[in-house]
């Protein structure tokens, strides 16, 4: 009887531990812990012949200066030199939106999401900040978050210059119906922005109808077709929401 009722708890502590890992990373980010870990590197479409490293929290060197708690972090090395690309959020928490020439405020809600790029040149001995991305969402009274889309960064050589293309893709949402998010991705080569903005996709594969999924991209991608062409085949794979 001992023995039946010891098998049965190790089931139990062994279930919990397999399939409460959801539940686990919802705390993460509730609470903050640093590194939560979502899983938003897309490895299926980002370069194969790049050797991407993961970086735990205390892996990333002291001396980097970022915002927000680290969601993901990673090193490689391209033409430039070494690259760590470091993507943090920062919870949600409320701020005051005074009314114009007057203390009178009203009590909204915003959350924020951050992307760093430091780079180290083979004659350089330390790192330094490359560029940021810097996003974020006020709401009041709605449902509202700013995250990353997981499985949704990818680091390529689409042109095969040796200098690494990175692309991360996020949603900001303030809702209270059904009403689609706002969905961007960014793409860096270097100090170049390109981008693509619009709506997340309501209903994909459930509804006869479904809407949103539009997009506008930023001009300097007519002279980069390989890279338009991937940007938007990236965006197909991830505007609609789950």
């Amino acid at each position: 009887m001992k023995k039946h009722t010891l098998i049965i708890l190790l089931f139990f502590i062994i279930s919990n531990s397999v399939f409460g890992q959801t539940k686990i990373n919802k705390e993460k980010v509730k609470t903050l812990e640093p590194y939560i870990g979502l899983g938003i590197l897309d490895k299926q479409n980002s370069d194969k012949s790049i050797k991407i490293d993961h970086l735990d929290y205390d892996e990333i060197p002291k001396s980097l200066d970022f915002r927000g708690t680290v969601v993901e972090a990673f090193k490689w090395t391209d033409s430039n030199g070494e690259n760590i690309l470091i993507q943090t959020v920062s919870g949600s928490f409320n701020w005051k939106d005074y009314n114009k020439n007057s203390t009178e405020f009203t009590l909204q809600d915003k959350s924020e999401l951050y992307v760093y790029l430091f780079e180290k040149s083979n004659s350089e001995k330390a790192f330094k900040k490359k560029w940021r991305v810097y996003d974020y969402i006020e709401c009041f009274g709605e449902d509202f978050s700013a995250d990353f889309k997981p499985k949704a960064t990818t680091i390529t050589d689409l042109d095969n210059d040796g200098i690494t293309e990175i692309s991360m893709t996020y949603v900001l949402m303030c809702r209270g119906g059904m009403d689609p998010g706002i969905l961007k991705i960014i793409m860096f080569e270097g100090q170049t922005e390109y981008e693509l903005s619009g709506e997340t996709m309501i209903g994909c594969g459930h509804i006869e109808n479904p809407y949103g999924g539009e997009f506008i991209a930023s001009d300097n991608l007519q002279k980069k077709q390989d890279f338009n062409k991937f940007l938007k085949e990236h965006w197909d794979r991830n505007k609609c929401e789950e």
